[in-house]
């Protein structure tokens, strides 16, 4: 039986766009899939790429059908519009092509990893067949603000059932549809929720492999490993058909944003599932360029906030035993991040160091610099909603502070080759064996402070750990700790002294009583200085 797909892409999400149609070409040996194309740029590259089990459609030809889709055009962004559009696409095609007998809407940040048999299967019988978002009891509010299901999977047969959903859908999505939420509704997914009452025969595909999400893989299926066996992978014991990377964004070919949302991924859901799909990202980007050099315009990571940062060549580095330090420089202190540079470059062999740059004129200076064993974030990369929502309540000072551990968690979150790290301030240099911390975290140790040799007054005011030299392996307690102290300083901050509160460091005083796994180790000498 032949499978009949479609989607609509922009030009944005061309090469996603020849991915999906690149993985359903491998698992499924009869179907075709109608390409559907927002811009006349896509139209163009898709027709270059002899797409043999393809159609290729200019999303004007539907506008000429469908006279109401294309009045609301110009009042949505391209992804509001391209989910507006769902309905009206393929209602357009199974009127326009009378050999389909039903027609699967993919959004265009899927791939499949096998045979889609599965899919059909369990649909059987059924006029219409969904998939649901999966959220756990506590996120359940999810359900009535982002949808029961999720519509980036939608099947529709050609019977009387389905058209009659069909219609109302599109009714809907050309009333609203946009990325807020109002009244109830957010995009085109919250409509679903009531089809199982509201319209006839209507199939929840249960497979957890079809249409598999990141919030299911990484909060549903917390406790069930991704598995690769010969060339398929599993996920509580199920084979993966096809995952939806929502929220995928590619920079350069070597940074990535895993997912824009606010979640985590898993070690094992990067390497197994998310390294795939970058590599195969890679390889289209490459073949676009060849195909048409002028048609790829690849984005300066440093100008993006990315959420769930990704360095591929980090974690495909067959060297897993790097020295792993972080500092954060600004445009005053660049004077200070060369000698620790030089510092590391000369006393400590196999380092690898990664500065937050809190302008564009320090990012600007070390990326002319191409320092060899340096890795650049710009504080753009690390800005999220969190840290954007305390910046304007806090000076320089207290806001570098707070900095630190949100830049530590940020290098750690995804980068499973970075086993364990050490924050420095940057005028930390030729004191410091920064060999014998690591020769520390390797032994085991979950958490490395040091001891300040001070008065017992300025221990009262100002704590008993340094702040600027910490150690952490990527272990449970090391992360536990380090998002703990995350929180606290978001929470607070400030360059005064109160109960059991300084700045980032008063609150190292409790981690010996809170965290198994830490060592206490005797501060090198440096001057110590409250006012920094």
């Amino acid at each position: 039986m032949k499978h009949y797909y479609c989607s609509t892409f922009s030009k944005d999400y061309a090469y996603k766009g020849l991915l999906l149609y690149n993985s359903i070409e491998q698992h499924d040996k009869d179907f075709h899939f109608f390409m559907i194309c927002l811009h006349e740029e896509a139209k163009k590259l898709f027709e270059k790429m002899n797409l043999t089990n393809a159609t290729i459609i200019s999303l004007e030809e539907i506008e000429k059908e469908d006279k109401e889709l294309l009045s609301v055009k110009s009042s949505r962004n391209d992804k509001e519009y391209i989910w507006t559009c769902k309905a009206s696409v393929c209602i357009y095609l199974l009127n326009q092509f009378e050999e389909i007998d039903h027609i699967v809407w993919l959004d265009g940040d899927t791939f499949f990893f096998s045979n889609p048999e599965p899919i059909f299967t369990e649909w059987g019988e059924y006029s219409v067949t969904l998939t649901a978002e999966k959220w756990l009891e506590e996120h359940s509010i999810l359900g009535e603000t982002n949808g029961i299901y999720n519509t980036g999977f939608m099947g529709f047969k050609r019977d009387e059932y389905s058209m009659v959903c069909l219609h109302w859908f599109r009714e809907k999505l050309i009333e609203w549809c946009f990325d807020r939420w109002e009244k109830g509704r957010w995009s085109d997914q919250v409509y679903a929720n009531d089809w199982p009452v509201r319209f006839q025969n209507i199939g929840i595909i249960e497979n957890v492999g079809v249409n598999l999400t990141p919030y299911i893989i990484n909060y549903r299926l917390i406790e069930s490993p991704v598995i690769k066996k010969d060339k398929d992978i599993f996920i509580n014991n199920e084979k993966i058909i096809f995952f939806h990377f929502y929220g995928f964004k590619y920079y350069d070919g070597n940074v990535f944003d895993i997912c824009n949302y606010v979640m985590n991924c898993r070690d094992d859901v990067t390497k197994h599932i998310y390294i795939p799909y970058i590599n195969a990202s890679i390889a289209m980007m490459n073949k676009i360029k060849e195909v048409d050099s002028n048609f790829v315009q690849e984005k300066s990571k440093k100008d993006y906030h990315i959420r769930n940062y990704f360095n591929l060549k980090i974690n495909s580095s067959a060297d897993k035993e790097k020295n792993n330090l972080c500092t954060i420089i600004g445009k005053e202190s660049l004077e200070q991040g060369l000698a620790l540079f030089n510092s590391l470059k000369k006393n400590t062999p196999n380092f690898q160091l990664w500065i937050c740059c809190l302008d564009e004129s320090t990012y600007s200076f070390f990326y002319k610099l191409n320092l060899d064993h340096v890795i650049l974030i710009n504080l753009t990369n690390l800005e999220g909603n969190e840290l954007l929502s305390i910046k304007d309540t806090r000076n320089p000072e207290e806001y570098n502070r707070t900095l630190k551990p949100s830049f530590i968690s940020y290098i750690f979150k995804n980068n499973y080759q970075v086993n364990s790290l050490v924050y420095t301030d940057v005028d930390n240099n030729l004191y410091i064996d920064f060999n014998n911390l690591f020769y520390e975290l390797k032994r085991g140790n979950s958490l490395l402070i040091f001891r300040r040799p001070v008065t017992s007054e300025e221990e009262k005011n100002y704590g008993v750990y340094d702040a600027g030299l910490i150690g952490f392996n990527r272990d449970e307690i090391g992360l536990e700790c380090l998002y703990k102290w995350k929180k606290d300083c978001i929470n607070w901050c400030f360059n005064k002294v109160e109960v059991e509160l300084w700045l980032d460091q008063k609150y190292l005083d409790q981690w010996p009583n809170k965290f198994s796994g830490l060592k206490v180790m005797e501060s090198p000498t440096r001057t110590f200085d409250p006012e920094k």
